[in-house]
């Protein structure tokens, strides 16, 4: 697990551009334990996608995912408090103002649902948000 100590935010990249960022708000928010890279492909789209509105369109299977050239950085989750992550903002977020900008335009452009915005939802599970 990389860890970005407790004022950190986690930041997440897919061809280096910032796709999302969890501000850490409490320390039951974020793992304590070494993580792993998982991935799966379910249908989701009954709850995820707006209560249903956009369907999974099996006509494009076999749907596949790879993971190339992964990097990550920050700190192990054993690291001593003096270990320093990979900073790209003095201003705390984290993110330089062309990532902002660039996570901004990825959400706007790609994500269709995000649950933190989701006020019709139970928030009491997720303290991310």
């Amino acid at each position: 697990m990389m860890l970005n100590s407790f004022i950190h935010p986690w930041r997440f990249f897919v061809d280096d551009v910032p796709i999302r960022r969890y501000a850490r708000k409490m320390e039951a928010t974020f793992p304590d334990r070494p993580m792993w890279v998982y991935g799966s492909i379910w249908d989701a789209s009954s709850w995820a996608t707006e209560n249903g509105k956009y369907k999974v369109d099996y006509g494009h299977q076999p749907f596949v995912a790879r993971f190339t050239g992964f990097k990550i950085a920050g700190c192990s989750a054993y690291a001593p408090w003096s270990c320093r992550p990979v900073s790209s903002s003095p201003a705390g977020y984290g993110l330089s103002s062309q990532q902002y900008a660039a996570m901004q335009w990825a959400q706007r452009n790609h994500m269709i649902y995000n649950y933190c915005q989701d006020y019709s939802r139970d928030h009491s599970l997720t303290p991310e948000c």
